[in-house]
């Protein structure tokens, strides 16, 4: 049977088609997601709900082709962000992104509102949380007057596609937005009401996913579930035992709880269908490569009159193994500080005339990548540690480097496996589908359907 997996990120929105049988990636397409509006501050981080919506449907209508009908659709996308829909689902505001601002905004007290909401409700939340958008929203009257509910992009995109009118998010987009207590999988409608927040406008949650209604040629569209954990479903075949590692523009770390249990330094987050997945996140991750790899173009430029190559094709041959012996650099790739400490930077140390290199600064800068990851890795309990034997990783900074790939691997003591398929969220997003239809009996048997390069 066929499933559908649509990712609706920030930079990208995705679809696929799997036959749920082998596992076998039958379709793929994916366009830029060019919706970003104008905002009113240079802080605001804005996008058009109805353009994601129609290339989101265009990509389901391509995909869908002639042949065997789809059995289901399962949507996931960027989390965090909010946008606003009246009682029959329609959009009456943008998209708020992640990348928002508004909730760093000071208030009269001082303070930025996201600071004062962590205090107030005694747990973390960030600028760009949907819950602090809504607050600030909220505090300078600019909730639309027509606002029936809020939710994720990918909630409205789920919702949208099913014919539905009302938002029912589940617990990992839910958690994304605030103010949501992990232990009971709830919005927490008490700390809200005594913020002078009415908890009217929170979407409901269903952590069953269940059927939204049909969308396109009668298949049933399934509630949508956070890219953090469809990228998981999608990459890591046997959840209990895998560590996964994700590089792209930022960098996440990512292993499978089976039960509530808080771990200092590390996000927590619901997975679907019970237990909950740990995250460290590095601000910077891939984009310390990046700036780089902008340092060296910007050096040929200054050297040789403009003329300028492909740095990165450079870069990724650069192995470890022909340097000499002997100490490298050492960089601490934090240059944008951790959600902990914003304010701290990176660094590069322990030069000596023979590492002074360019050679050393590329080996150096990917070590302090696996490095920052370690760090969170080893905050994991030494239960769920010891039974980790499995590194997987995936997005195009482990895809394209090759280099990088290795410096996990020794950092991490593990050989690390890649995914055959690229687009995991949307995979895992499809592989979702296919255990809500009750195609797959369950989430062991949807990983039993990843395969990994070289297998």
């Amino acid at each position: 049977m066929r499933f559908m997996g649509l990712d609706v990120g920030t930079t990208t929105i995705c679809g696929l088609l799997l036959d749920a049988s082998t596992g076998r990636i039958l379709d793929i397409s994916s366009v830029p997601n060019a919706f970003r509006l104008p905002g009113v501050q240079p802080d605001e981080a804005l996008q058009d709900p109805d353009g994601i919506l129609g290339a989101a449907a265009d990509l389901l209508a391509g995909l869908s082709g002639t042949g065997e009908p789809l059995a289901g659709i399962g949507v996931t996308g960027q989390m965090h962000g909010i946008l606003y829909v009246d009682a029959g689902g329609s959009p009456v505001s943008p998209l708020y992104t992640w990348q928002d601002g508004r909730g760093g905004r000071e208030r009269a007290d001082g303070g930025t509102y996201a600071s004062f909401l962590s205090g107030e409700l005694g747990s973390p939340v960030s600028t760009g949380f949907g819950f602090v958008t809504h607050y600030w929203n909220v505090e300078n009257g600019a909730v639309p007057p027509d606002a029936a509910a809020f939710c994720t992009a990918a909630d409205f995109v789920a919702m949208r596609l099913a014919g539905a009118s009302r938002p029912v998010t589940d617990g990992s987009n839910a958690a994304s937005i605030g103010c949501f207590a992990l232990d009971t999988l709830r919005f927490r409608t008490d700390a809200a009401a005594r913020l002078g927040v009415s908890p009217s406008l929170f979407p409901r949650v269903a952590l069953d996913y269940p059927s939204l209604g049909t969308g396109p040629g009668g298949a049933p569209v399934f509630t949508a579930v956070g890219d953090n954990q469809a990228s998981f479903l999608g990459a890591a075949a046997e959840r209990s035992r895998s560590v996964h590692v994700n590089i792209g523009t930022g960098s996440q770390i990512s292993a499978y709880l089976e039960a509530f249990a808080p771990v200092p330094g590390m996000d927590l987050r619901p997975f679907p269908w019970g237990g909950y997945l740990c995250v460290g996140a590095g601000l910077c991750g891939g984009r310390a490569y990046a700036l780089l790899h902008d340092f060296f173009e910007k050096t040929v430029r200054l050297f040789t009159a403009g003329a300028e190559g492909a740095a990165y094709a450079v870069m990724n041959a650069v192995d470890r193994e022909i340097l000499p012996a002997g100490a490298g650099v050492v960089v601490d790739a934090r240059f944008q500080g951790t959600r902990s400490d914003p304010s701290g930077r990176g660094s590069i140390t322990n030069l000596s005339p023979e590492n002074f290199t360019p050679e050393h600064l590329i080996v150096g800068l990917r070590e302090g990548m696996a490095a920052e990851l370690m760090t969170s890795y080893e905050r994991l309990p030494p239960e769920l540690r010891a039974r980790t034997d499995t590194l997987v990783g995936s997005g195009n900074g482990i895809r394209l480097n090759p280099g990088l790939r290795k410096a996990f691997e020794r950092t991490f003591h593990m050989s690390m496996k890649v995914p055959a398929h690229t687009e995991e969220a949307a995979f895992g997003a499809a592989l979702l589908a296919g255990v809500a239809a009750g195609v797959l009996p369950d989430l062991r048997a949807a990983g039993a359907l990843i395969r990994y390069e070289g297998k």
